[in-house]
């Protein structure tokens, strides 16, 4: 089993990562960021919306905020980037260069995509991170991006928009199956029915989810890796440890030493 990350930066509130994956995976997670890969070498097995595809060399993988997903390596070892653009920054770019007259999140279309342009503008981003034309090359890849026809987003049926709700606004502790149901007024069957069936993954696991990603948001702000583990409930530190790299591909400490490390390149600059 091998997964590695040669790299990974952040600017403009944009994290890139260089990754090579040989035997390994990532179960089923989210994120609550654009995340866009471009599959340099070697054949990725995604599944996504009930459907597995595959991720060959020169393809594009698009992944909206909150859409479930996850990855398989086999023995070839493959290579990608990847880059996590934050909600706020692609809707704004949208709206000011007159893409949309809302100001709601694009919703782009996902899954493998062949697009040579995108590829490239994201390759190019990737090395020109230190350049002095960094913004520049960022409106190439946000602009290539929006591109993308977007669709329509489906509207989440009630009972399952209340249980999210309450989910993000409860991320400092774990929350019961029953509390889930009665807010979203159906009986324990059906509530985990109906939302495995429109999220991807059961309601509990997607709650881990979003406590982790909360986790590595706090990461970014300079807070201790232990601390923000005790402020977001997790009493158990080789639980969330385990957890989150399972879910990152990296430890938190690591995850923190990263960060550290792309904050003083930056400083230097």
């Amino acid at each position: 089993m091998s997964l590695s990350i040669s790299e990974w930066t952040i600017a403009n509130d944009i994290e890139c990562s260089h990754l090579t994956a040989s035997n390994s995976s990532f179960p089923r997670h989210t994120h609550d960021e654009y995340v866009i890969s471009a599959n340099l070498t070697g054949t990725e097995e995604i599944w996504l919306h009930g459907k597995t595809a595959l991720v060959r060399g020169g393809d594009i993988t698009i992944y909206n905020p909150s859409t479930v997903q996850s990855s398989l390596f086999g023995d070839e070892k493959v290579e990608f980037l990847s880059v996590h653009i934050p909600q706020a920054l692609l809707r704004q770019v949208s709206v000011d260069h007159n893409l949309r007259s809302d100001h709601h999140a694009p919703v782009l279309a996902e899954g493998v995509l062949s697009n040579p342009a995108l590829f490239s503008a994201l390759c190019h981003y990737k090395r020109t991170l230190n350049d002095e034309d960094q913004e520049q090359n960022l409106l190439w890849l946000l602009g290539a991006l929006l591109e993308e026809p977007a669709k329509e987003q489906e509207q989440s049926l009630r009972p399952i928009t209340l249980a999210l709700d309450f989910m993000r606004d409860h991320l400092t502790r774990k929350i019961h199956l029953d509390t889930l149901a009665q807010i979203s007024g159906l009986s324990k069957f059906h509530f985990v029915r109906l939302f495995r069936q429109h999220i991807g993954m059961p309601p509990l696991q997607y709650h881990m989810q979003l406590r982790l990603l909360e986790a590595r948001n706090q990461l970014r702000k300079n807070n201790n890796a232990l601390d923000v583990a005790i402020r977001l409930g997790f009493y158990d530190q080789s639980h969330f440890i385990n957890t989150f790299r399972k879910m990152m591909g990296i430890t938190p400490h690591l995850y923190s030493l990263s960060l550290n490390a792309s904050h003083s390149h930056a400083a230097i600059r």
